[in-house]
C-alpha cells in the first residue's frame, strides 16, 4: 500500500509504529436547515390566515410540534402564504426544513428520509424501514426548534405521522385537501379564499400596473373577475401586460373571453384542475359538471339533489368528496359553490349532454318553486292571495322561523332563479317566484332594488302570457314598492294599468287588491278622501266574497286614511273593528301589530300618548317575535316621538335602531329619521 491518499475522509492517520491507543474524533455530518424559499413579490393581504398562524405559536403543546394545513384551490396562494409567513418568522426558529411532496410524487418514505439527513442524521444510520425512520426523526428532533414546511401534501394523514416531538418547532403545509378532518390530532386548518377585488387590484397596481388599473377601472374589475381572484391567474396577466405594454387592460379582458385562448394562458391552473377531476368517481365528476353550469349560485344540498336527480345523502356525500378537494367551497349558509375559474374549467372540460342539461334546469326551478312555495306559506298566510297555486301536498317543512331563515339565505339564488327563468320565457315560474317567496321575503326585510327589478320581469311575464289577473297582481306589487320607495308618479301609473287589468279580468278577488294597492298610492298622495274610497270599495268587493281578513286589512287602511283627514275618534273605531277581527285568524301576526301602530298613530295626533306608548310596545314586541326587522322601524319612530312628548328617556335609542333598518333596507325615511336625531 503506498503513501497516497485518494478521495475525501474525514480522519486519516498515517503513521509507524504505534504504541497505545488511537482516538479517532469524527466531525458530525453537515446539517442543512437553511432552506428557506424565496420570500412572494408583492404579497397583498391575508392578513387573517397570517395572524391565525403567528397565535399558533403562542398556543401550549406539551411534547408535540404545532401544525397548521393551508388548503385551497390550486393558485389560490398557498405556498405563497407559507413562505411568506416563514420569512416573518425566521428569527423565532434555528432553521427551516422544507420539502415538496409535489401533489403525491413523493411520499412519507421520501420526506422522513429528506427530513433527518437535512438534520445530519447520516444515510447509513437512516433505517430502511419508513416507521423506523419516523421514530429518529422523533428522537432527533426532540428540543429542537425548527420549521418544517412541507407543500402540496397529497396525503394528510402524512402530516400527522411526520410531526416533531418538540413543543418548540413547528409544521406548515400545504395541500389541496381541507384539514378539517385533522382537528383532533392539533392540526389547525386554514382554507384559503380568493383575492378580494381590490386586493386583486392592488396586486395589479403593485406590479407596475398602476396607471392602467386607474385610467379603466371596470376593465380592470373585470379582469379579476376573469381571473376568479386567484394569484395564480393574475400572475399570468401581470406578465402579459407588462409584455403587452401596447394592450389596455379591456383588450386582456377580451384575451380571456375566447375558451382557447384562456385555456392557454391558464393552462398551469387546467392542468392542476385537469389531475385532480381525474381522480374523482364518475358520479362526482358529473355533479362537477353540472355545478360548472350554475357558477355564480351558491346552492344548498337539496337544490343540489334536484339538479343532478341524486337523493340528499348521496349528494351531501358526493359534495363533501368535492369539498375536501377544494373543487367546492361551502359558505356558512351551508351553500355549495364554485369559484369562478374552477366553475370555468368545469364548463371547458366536461361535456353534458343538452337533453341533460335541460332536465337538471327543469328539477332546479321546480325544487325552487316547491321549497319557496312552502317557507312562503310558513312566513304568510297559506290562504292569502296568490295568482299561481303550487298544488303542494304533505306537511310542510317549515316553520314561521325557519320558512324566515330560508328566505333570507335563497334571496340572491332566487333572484338568480328568476333573472333566468325570464331569459328562458318560463313566464309561470317568474311569477310564481316573485308573488310567492320574493313576496313573503319583502314582507319582513326590504331588498327595494332586487325586488323592482324581478317584479318588472314578471310584469314582463305575465303581459307576454296575455293573463290579465297575473299582471294585475304583479303591477300591484311593483306599485307597492314604488309608494315605498316614493316614487309616486310611477307607482301611481303601474297601480292604475293594475286596476285596469282587474276590471277586464272580472276577477273580483284581484280587484279588490288592485283597489287596495292604488289607494295606498293615493294615500301617500294625501288624496286621503279618494283613497278611502278606493279601500270602502275593496272592503265591498271581500265582504261579496265572504273574506273577512280582506275586511280587516281594508278596515285598517281605511283607519289611517281617516288619520289623514284628522277625524281621529272615528279612525279609532273603524281600526277597533279591525282589530276585532283579526281574532279569528290567529295565524296572522303581522295586521294586529299594524293596526296597532295606526291607532297609535291617532292617540298621539289626540295627545294621548300613553294610549299610544302602550299600543306602540305591544306592536314591537310582537314584530320582534316574528324576527321582521322592517316592520320595526315605523312603530320605533313613532314609540320615540312619544316618549319624547312625555319627556321620558330612551328615544335616541329607539331613533338609532330605526335609522339602522331604514338606512339598511336603502329606505327615502332614513333622512326623516336622521333628521330627528341631529335635531337632538
Amino acid at each position: 500500500m503506498g503513501n497516497v491518499n485518494h478521495g475525501s475522509v474525514d480522519n486519516l492517520v498515517q503513521a509507524g509504529t504505534i504504541h497505545g491507543d488511537v482516538h479517532m474524533h469524527a466531525k458530525g455530518p453537515a446539517e442543512h436547515r437553511d432552506q428557506w424559499l424565496a420570500a412572494p413579490v408583492h404579497f397583498v393581504d391575508r392578513e387573517d390566515p397570517v395572524a391565525v398562524l403567528d397565535s399558533l405559536l403562542d398556543q401550549p403543546r406539551p411534547g408535540r410540534a404545532g401544525c397548521a394545513v393551508i388548503s385551497g384551490v390550486h393558485g389560490v396562494g398557498k405556498s405563497a402564504l407559507g413562505a411568506h409567513w416563514s420569512h416573518r418568522k425566521i428569527d423565532v426558529f434555528d432553521g427551516q426544513v422544507a420539502f415538496d411532496f409535489e401533489l403525491g410524487r413523493w411520499g412519507l418514505d421520501d420526506a422522513a428520509d429528506h427530513c433527518l439527513r437535512s438534520l445530519g442524521v447520516e444515510g447509513e444510520v437512516i433505517p430502511r424501514a419508513t416507521s423506523g425512520k419516523l421514530a429518529l426523526l422523533r428522537s432527533r428532533t426532540r428540543q429542537q426548534k425548527v420549521l418544517f414546511f412541507f407543500d402540496n401534501v397529497a396525503e394528510l394523514d402524512d402530516v400527522v405521522k411526520l410531526l416533531p416531538a418538540s413543543e418548540e418547532s413547528f409544521v406548515l403545509c400545504t395541500s389541496h385537501q381541507d384539514g378539517a378532518e385533522l382537528v383532533a390530532d392539533g392540526v389547525e386548518p386554514i382554507r384559503l379564499e380568493p383575492l378580494k377585488r381590490e386586493h386583486a387590484l392592488d396586486y395589479l397596481r403593485r406590479n407596475n400596473l398602476r396607471e392602467r388599473v386607474d385610467a379603466e377601472p371596470d376593465a380592470a374589475a373585470e379582469l379579476v373577475e376573469q381571473c376568479g381572484g386567484l394569484p395564480i391567474a393574475l400572475h399570468v396577466m401581470v406578465g402579459l401586460l407588462n409584455r403587452r405594454t401596447s394592450w389596455r387592460i379591456a383588450r386582456a379582458v377580451q384575451e380571456l373571453s375566447e375558451q382557447t385562448r384562456r385555456r392557454k394562458h391558464f393552462r398551469e391552473a387546467f392542468s392542476e384542475l385537469d389531475l385532480l377531476v381525474s381522480q374523482l368517481s364518475r358520479a362526482e365528476a358529473g355533479l362537477y359538471a353540472l355545478l360548472g353550469r350554475w357558477r355564480g349560485f351558491a346552492l344548498p344540498v337539496g337544490a343540489v339533489a334536484a339538479l343532478a336527480a341524486l337523493n340528499e345523502i348521496d349528494a351531501e356525500t358526493h359534495l363533501a368528496e368535492l369539498h375536501r378537494i377544494c373543487l367546492v367551497e361551502e359558505n356558512d349558509q351551508e351553500q355549495f359553490l364554485l369559484h369562478a375559474l374552477v366553475g370555468q374549467h368545469a364548463v371547458e372540460t366536461l361535456e353534458v349532454d343538452g337533453g341533460q342539461s335541460d332536465d337538471a334546469v327543469e328539477r332546479l326551478f321546480a325544487w325552487y318553486r316547491r321549497q319557496g312555495g312552502y317557507a312562503d306559506r310558513a312566513v304568510t298566510p297559506p290562504n292569502r292571495l296568490r295568482v299561481v297555486e303550487e298544488g303542494l301536498d304533505g306537511e310542510n317543512p317549515f316553520t314561521a322561523e325557519t320558512g324566515l331563515e330560508w328566505l333570507r339565505s335563497e334571496r340572491i339564488n332566487l333572484l338568480g332563479i328568476v333573472r333566468l327563468a325570464a331569459e328562458s320565457a318560463r313566464h309561470v315560474d317568474v311569477i310564481a317566484l316573485c308573488d310567492g317567496p320574493l313576496w313573503a321575503l319583502h314582507n319582513q326585510d326590504k331588498h327595494y332594488s332586487d325586488t323592482l327589478a324581478a317584479l318588472g320581469l314578471a310584469v314582463t311575464s305575465a303581459t307576454e302570457l296575455g293573463d290579465l289577473v297575473a299582471e294585475a297582481r304583479m303591477r300591484s306589487l311593483r306599485g307597492q314598492l314604488l309608494v315605498e320607495c316614493e316614487e309616486l308618479d310611477e307607482a301611481d301609473a303601474e297601480c292604475a294599468q293594475a286596476v285596469s287589468a282587474a276590471e277586464r279580468a272580472g276577477h273580483r278577488r284581484i280587484l279588490a287588491s288592485a283597489l287596495e294597492f292604488q289607494g295606498k298610492v293615493l294615500h301617500a298622495r294625501e288624496e286621503f278622501a279618494t283613497a278611502v274610497a278606493n279601500f270602502e270599495r275593496a272592503r265591498e268587493l271581500n265582504e261579496q266574497l265572504g273574506r273577512q281578513r280582506g275586511m280587516a286589512l281594508q278596515e285598517y287602511l281605511i283607519g289611517k286614511s281617516l288619520c289623514g283627514l284628522e277625524r281621529y275618534d272615528e279612525a279609532l273605531q273603524v281600526l277597533a273593528t279591525a282589530l276585532d277581527r283579526t281574532a279569528e285568524f290567529p295565524e296572522d301576526k303581522r295586521t294586529p301589530a299594524r293596526i296597532r301602530v295606526a291607532a297609535a298613530r291617532a292617540h298621539q295626533a289626540l295627545g294621548q300618548h300613553k294610549q299610544a306608548i302602550s299600543l306602540l310596545q305591544e306592536a314591537i314586541s310582537a314584530i320582534r317575535e316574528r324576527g321582521a326587522s322592517f316592520d320595526l322601524a315605523e312603530p320605533l319612530e313613532l314609540l320615540a316621538d312619544s316618549l319624547n312628548a312625555t319627556g321620558r328617556p330612551g328615544a335616541r335609542e329607539l331613533l338609532a335602531e330605526a335609522l339602522a333598518i331604514y338606512t339598511d333596507a336603502q329606505s327615502p325615511r332614513a333622512e326623516r329619521v336622521r333628521a330627528k336625531l341631529s335635531a337632538g
